[in-house]
């Protein structure tokens, strides 16, 4: 057996949920004719200036991830999310350079229309998203700030440590979030759990070490693989992403 880079997406097109049937302002929107995303409005009486685009993990589609990520809007701040190439309504298929280039496309769909999107821009990216927001990061100087939760920082080093006995072909060189961190001044704020059984916590601490200043490291004693709105530590977790939010805004 041979891990192949295919290895690492597992996209579906099933309907998980919708926003709008918890009482959100949901807009669809494309970008290039090809990528499917959602932007949500935050509750009446609670908007801020920022708008945190939502970079979501590799199974399934952004409609069962975007709960993840609702409590952006219920604090008041405007959510992008979207799909990348081959996840629910996305077209073509993903690849390591695909989901950065889809990730690129849509930020920079979001920065071209400050009359829709406001100027005030963040992202926060989970598993899967964070090793490819940290990847893209030193193309993207005018965000705010990058929230980097419970994240990878290279699929061949996540494959080779979990299946020491099976071959690895995913493609090492010129794909690893090490390489990416240390050359962006954006501020970052690194998050995982100590009971992640799927991404190792030793993966933010390593990028945390690499990644140029300013950064934040916060660990999660006992949450598990983006499990933090569902811990002891949710309050915790909300309050500073909130904060990070409010201080680099």
């Amino acid at each position: 057996m041979v891990i192949r880079e295919e290895h690492c997406f597992y996209p579906d097109h099933v309907i998980y949920s919708d926003p709008s049937q918890h009482g959100f302002v949901k807009d669809d929107f494309l970008v290039q004719d090809r990528l499917h995303g959602w932007l949500i409005q935050p509750r009446d009486g609670r908007k801020t200036d920022a708008t945190v685009v939502h970079l979501h993990g590799n199974a399934e589609n952004m409609t069962s991830h975007v709960s993840a990520s609702l409590f952006l809007p219920e604090l008041g701040h405007r959510l992008v999310t979207f799909d990348y190439s081959g996840y629910g309504r996305s077209k073509g298929e993903p690849s390591l350079r695909q989901i950065q280039d889809d990730a690129r496309a849509v930020f920079q769909h979001v920065f071209a229309h400050p009359e829709i999107f406001g100027e005030v821009i963040f992202g926060l990216g989970q598993s899967m998203g964070a090793y490819t927001l940290a990847r893209i990061l030193p193309d993207l100087p005018a965000l705010k700030g990058a929230v980097l939760e419970a994240g990878l920082y290279s699929f061949h080093a996540l494959f080779a440590q979990a299946y020491p006995q099976i071959r690895c072909e995913i493609p090492e060189e010129g794909f690893s979030a090490l390489d990416t961190l240390p050359l962006s001044a954006v501020p970052k704020l690194f998050i995982h759990g100590t009971a992640d059984a799927v991404v190792p916590y030793s993966h933010s601490v390593k990028m945390h070490e690499v990644a140029a200043e300013p950064k934040e490291l916060v660990i999660l004693d006992g949450v598990g693989h983006i499990d933090a709105l569902v811990s002891r530590h949710a309050r915790e977790y909300m309050l500073k992403v909130h904060t990070f939010i409010e201080k680099n805004s």
